[in-house]
């Protein structure tokens, strides 16, 4: 590959060449290419498998991944995601603060947060998605740079979940969060791990799952870190999040596809705690959440 890392500048390498998921499990695109920078180590997809820009305006992303459209039951499905977003934040108050969501969805964290924040703004490339926030009464936006023009420095506490990896340039995309947010601020970004265990244990099977057309970045702790800094936060803290039990990661080792949260008899909740607080430590959860800082003197 030519092209030089967009965020550290060096140069890629080959990493993986094979099959990635396209859509919901069992959707294929067949010859796809993973880059790995060799200074930064992150990894990006090739752009040609890239899913269409468009595809986030129009909808096509969600209808892909079988998420609905309609407002009210697209809130039930994105809410088994929050959670996790409000225990890495905890134990912070967000009273009296005035909070901004990229990439918001239908608008199911700005929900949670309204009960415990002074004002709330949404950013959405998502046509229906943009109408129900709307009509919904939020302050929303569709792009990054359509909020800058009314909000600069004038955030106290963003969130981006799961947004990093979709975007063109991670770099430039922090830095027009930044543009909005308060000095001494804070930014939570969370984004599907590299390390996750099933990388190491079963990379030939977890590989073609893990790996899809629409996530064009791939991070690890060091080239998140890497990202955040040239963008010029200072990174405040990691969490590293497991969502699935012990159950899934037997799932796959067994039958090697994916089983979510299905049970097994015997593993009760006590083993599944020990198992994701195991994968949490040793940073090899399936996702990580960084929260970042605007320098107080900014």
């Amino acid at each position: 590959m030519k092209q030089l890392c967009e965020i550290c500048g060096s140069k890629y390498r080959e990493f993986y060449s094979g099959d990635i998921r396209d859509g919901v499990y069992g959707g294929v695109k067949h010859s796809a290419i993973i880059y790995e920078c060799n200074e930064c180590g992150v990894q990006r997809l090739r752009e040609s498998d890239c899913i269409p820009d468009e595809y986030y305006e129009t909808g096509e992303y969600r209808k892909k991944l079988e998420e609905s459209l309609n407002g009210e039951k697209a809130v039930v499905e994105q809410d088994k995601m929050q959670h996790f977003t409000l225990k890495s934040i905890f134990p912070t108050s967000l009273r009296n603060k005035s909070v901004l969501d990229v990439g918001c969805g239908v608008g199911s964290l700005l929900d949670m947060l309204k009960s415990v924040s002074f004002s709330q703004i949404g950013i959405e490339p998502c046509g229906p998605y943009l109408e129900s926030l709307s009509k919904r009464g939020y302050k929303v936006y569709p792009s990054l740079s359509d909020a800058a023009k009314e909000n600069i420095n004038s955030i106290d506490y963003a969130f981006s979940i799961q947004v990093i990896e979709h975007v063109k340039n991670p770099i430039k995309f922090l830095k027009e969060i930044r543009s909005i947010i308060k000095p001494g601020g804070r930014l939570l970004i969370s984004t599907p791990n590299r390390d996750d265990i099933l990388m190491t244990l079963l990379s030939d099977n977890f590989y073609p799952f893990f790996y899809r057309t629409q996530h064009r970045w791939y991070f690890d702790e060091n080239s998140l870190t890497k990202c955040a800094e040239l963008a010029g936060f200072e990174v405040e803290s990691f969490n590293f999040i497991h969502r699935y039990g012990m159950a899934n990661t037997l799932y796959w080792l067994r039958d090697k596809i994916p089983n979510g949260n299905i049970r097994i008899d015997g593993i009760n909740n006590m083993a599944d705690s020990l198992w994701k607080t195991y994968l949490e430590n040793n940073k090899q959860s399936d996702t990580i959440f960084i929260k970042l800082k605007i320098p107080e003197s900014d």
